[in-house]
């Protein structure tokens, strides 16, 4: 499979070109070289890599150039903290190491001019000397209130397209973007952080907060920051609360906040500890044997730290990534309605007075209570009595014949629900050129976010680059949904999408269930005939959800408006593809609920056997019977959602309300 390049610029711009000049990577290789650091996730220590380093700094040069450099694996170790706890760093490769290290030599000129001068860490020409001098000519200058504030876990919580905003801003360099892009994947699978390890990191948390150095400091308000250390210095206690609110809410702004138990407001009379210093009345006294102060070099700190282990014969601590399940139990949240499959040989379906009942060949009956049914689906070798679907019929439940490959070939559904109201403002909706659009557009994004949101989720034990760099591409188009596109345009962009898609998830199947490209009702491998099935029993939720709210299913408004096409139901679709009807597919494959043998061959084409169907359909109610968050942050089961969401788009239509999709998050 070919490797997708990080960008698609034609020529390498000035910044970028700069980086991949063999004098840049040996300059930056000299400095990893004399940091001595331990190996990455590959293994290669430092004194390996010193071996070979010429040819290897040729070929990242060439790989930087040619667009086909990923990063190798990053090796995860928890190092202590001087005041308890343990701090997560990531080591990255040792050729890895180089590239940033080159990277940080190229931007840091750029980025620097432009940070405030209250930033005193990790900045050439710049001290823990200097901050504490800054700090006492303060409160020589009146400023007798310190909020002395700390930014909860600020490394690990940087949220990665706000970063990439902000560096944008000053580098107008696409490719070098996407390369700092590329790394924060890799190195962190939530969306947020920056590896504490990463020769570039600093400057990156550096300048995350620039915008926050400047809006902070005003009349009475002095700001001095060492890394997510800080003091705001004022005169007087009212205006150091009015700043601890202000401080709180930036950092909120930019999904940050502040350690509530490391943060207070103090003066100079009580004294407070800042950067291994004692600051009391007018004295500043150094600590000694208790010094807190941030290693101004934070990468070969911890690597000082590492080395020191390894020479005492351990290693540091490795962090376990195993995540707890955290799922509510399903039986915590009201179930609804729920389909009843008729899918036996000789199974029937039948009316015992006011209850449904299945009748298998053997004369066995299940009871049935209709206020409990969401839909019936009759297999093709099972069979209905007239009574029981006029009984159906009178309990507004929808009965469905359905063929061997699970497709829906006759329905019996009850009187619609009278909603002309209803009806005529989604032809409004429809018939309203800028209101369609705006609609489409949202719809397209989701889709296209939860595409990214799911490929991140298989990339957490994965840590594949490819994948990586796929979900770099993503994101860029993600961003482009915040202009305002014609329909048309944004199709185009789910279709670059779906391309990137389908090629990454397909890395992340077992040989014995290959996807060697999506073909939607090309029903020749397994799959792509289980993810037809799954959108077909997608698309049987969203109707029946749909159809119980009233809603027109003809009227779309992505997709096109005629004669016999339920549109509305493939819009409504399009944000739980990926969370519901693909990632089942994946998880069933995984879990081993649906196998190989599941599968028979049809000439070209394949479909299940009757033990694969159902396999598949215990598998799919048990998928949907798990709880869900819903735009409005209220837990819910997957059915539920669905007609949460049905309900909100007939608010859209009627009142205009906001139509907010369902977003998966990392």
């Amino acid at each position: 499979m070919e490797r997708p390049a990080i960008s698609t610029a034609a020529t390498a711009s000035p910044l970028f070109a700069r980086l991949c000049e063999p004098a840049t990577l040996r300059a930056a290789w000299a400095k990893v070289q004399a940091n001595a650091g331990a190996a990455g996730g590959d293994g290669v220590t430092v004194e390996r890599f010193a071996y070979v380093a010429d040819s290897q700094i040729e070929m990242l040069a060439r790989g930087l150039r040619d667009g086909s450099y990923r990063p190798g694996p990053a090796r995860r170790v928890l190092i202590p903290k001087k005041g308890g706890g343990e701090r997560p760093l990531d080591i990255p490769c040792v050729s890895d190491r180089v590239v940033q290290a080159a990277a940080a030599l190229v931007l840091d000129p750029v980025l620097d001019a432009e940070m405030e001068p209250s930033s005193f860490a990790y900045r050439r020409g710049r001290s823990v000397a200097q901050a504490v001098a800054r700090v006492a000519a303060l409160r020589r200058q009146g400023f007798d209130h310190v909020v002395d504030g700390d930014i909860r876990a600020y490394f690990e919580t940087i949220p990665h397209e706000r970063l990439i905003s902000r560096l944008e801003r000053s580098v107008d360099d696409a490719r070098l973007v996407d390369l700092v892009w590329l790394w924060l994947e890799c190195y962190s699978l939530t969306g947020r952080g920056v590896p504490q390890g990463s020769p570039i990191s600093p400057l990156l948390a550096n300048l995350y907060l620039d915008d926050v150095d400047a809006a902070i400091e005003s009349r009475g308000v002095r700001l001095v920051r060492f890394a997510d250390d800080f003091l705001l210095l004022c005169r007087g206690r009212p205006v150091a609360e009015d700043a601890l609110e202000r401080m709180r809410d930036l950092l909120a702004e930019h999904g940050l906040a502040l350690h509530p138990d490391k943060t207070r407001i103090v003066d100079f009379t009580e004294g407070f500890r800042f950067l291994g210093h004692v600051f009391v009345r007018s004295l500043v006294v150094q600590e000694v044997g208790a010094d807190e102060t941030p290693e101004e070099d934070a990468v070969a700190a911890a690597e000082a730290v590492l080395a020191r282990a390894q020479a005492q014969g351990r290693d540091a601590p490795t962090e376990d990534d195993g995540a707890e399940d955290t799922d509510e139990a399903p039986g915590r949240h009201a179930r609804g309605l729920v389909p009843v499959y008729v899918i036996e040989p000789g199974a029937r379906l039948e009316a015992r007075r006011t209850r449904l009942a299945v009748v298998d060949r053997l004369g066995r009956v299940a009871d049935l209570p209709p206020a409990a049914i969401d839909r019936i689906e009759l297999g093709p070798e099972a069979d209905a009595g007239l009574d029981a679907l006029d009984l159906a019929a009178a309990h507004g439940i929808e009965v469905l014949r359905t063929n061997g490959h699970g497709e829906v070939t006759g329905r019996w559904e009850p009187e619609a629900p009278a909603r002309a109201a209803l009806h005529l403002a989604q032809a409004r909706l429809v018939l309203d050129p800028e209101r369609r659009r705006a609609l489409a557009q949202t719809l397209v994004e989701a889709k296209v976010r939860n595409q990214r949101a799911y490929l991140h989720r298989l990339n957490r034990e994965r840590r594949d680059p490819e994948i990586a760099a796929t979900l770099v591409k993503l994101s860029r188009l993600v961003r482009r949904f915040r202009a305002p596109m014609a329909i048309d345009e944004a199709m185009g962009r789910e279709g670059e999408a779906a391309a990137l898609y389908w090629s990454a998830l397909a890395r992340c199947l077992p040989p014995a269930f290959a996807l060697p490209r999506r073909r939607r009702r090309e029903r020749r491998d397994p799959v792509n005939l289980l993810l037809d099935i799954a959108a077909s029993r997608l698309a049987r939720e969203v109707r029946s959800q749909a159809s119980r709210v009233g809603l027109h299913l003809g009227f779309g408004v992505l997709h096109e408006t005629r004669e016999g096409h339920d549109a509305l139901v493939h819009d409504l679709m399009e944000e739980f593809r990926q969370p519901l009807a693909e990632a089942f597919v994946l998880t069933a494959i995984a879990r081993g609920q649906i196998r190989p043998e599941h599968v028979r061959s049809e000439g070209e084409a394949v479909s299940l056997t009757r033990e694969g169907w159902a396999a598949l359909l215990r598998a799919w109610e048990g998928w949907v019977a798990r709880p869900i968050a819903a735009p409005n942050g209220e837990r819910m089961l997957w059915r539920r959602l669905i007609l949460h969401q049905a309900h909100a788009f007939a608010r859209h239509a009627l009142e205009g309300a906001p139509y907010a999709p369902y977003v998966m998050d990392y």
